[in-house]
């Protein structure tokens, strides 16, 4: 199990979204991952996630990738390729491992769950899971890597009883 450090800000306080919330999404999407070294690994694996808002995430999206504007989820892995091969292979040699952050942006969640007519905790669930696939090494920069992490966010969502977020828009 992955320990989930989580800093829940002041906006996030009235939503039906924590710690548990939050951990289950984490532990979907490694299951869904088929990454049987973090299901139970042999040294203390964490992930760091914050709930923050629009300014906090508008900020650091600016700053590390050059974008002027708030997006719903931002992740920042801690291993690179190598090292994350190495987790994989069973190799990777650490008294303990920090996958990475992952910070989400209330406002931003919040009106891309009303669009999606989803409450906000099935929106950031979603986010989460994506995130998480994301410090796994998973990308949607080309379009079958899209559709492979699509299929595991899909999978992860439904295993925890959540729609397909990703129906209506094939639909459209």
């Amino acid at each position: 199990m992955i320990d989930v450090e989580l800093d829940m800000g002041v906006v996030w306080s009235n939503s039906d979204f924590g710690q548990s919330e939050v951990e289950k999404a984490v532990d979907a999407a490694v299951r869904f991952a088929a990454i049987a070294e973090l299901a139970d690994p042999v040294v203390p694996i964490s992930v760091s996630i914050k709930l923050s808002d629009n300014a906090e995430v508008h900020a650091l999206n600016r700053e590390w990738r050059d974008k002027d504007k708030p997006t719903n989820v931002l992740s920042f892995p801690m291993l690179d390729d190598e090292e994350l091969d190495a987790l994989l292979n069973g190799t990777y040699n650490a008294p303990e491992i920090m996958l990475g952050d992952i910070i989400l942006a209330h406002e931003t969640c919040a009106a891309e769950a009303k669009e999606k007519n989803v409450p906000i905790a099935h929106h950031a669930t979603h986010l989460v899971i994506h995130g998480m696939l994301h410090l796994l090494g998973h990308d949607h920069i080309e379009d079958d890597e899209a559709e492979l992490m699509e299929a595991l966010e899909v999978k992860a969502l439904a295993s925890m009883g959540l729609h397909n977020p990703y129906k209506d828009e094939i639909d459209h």
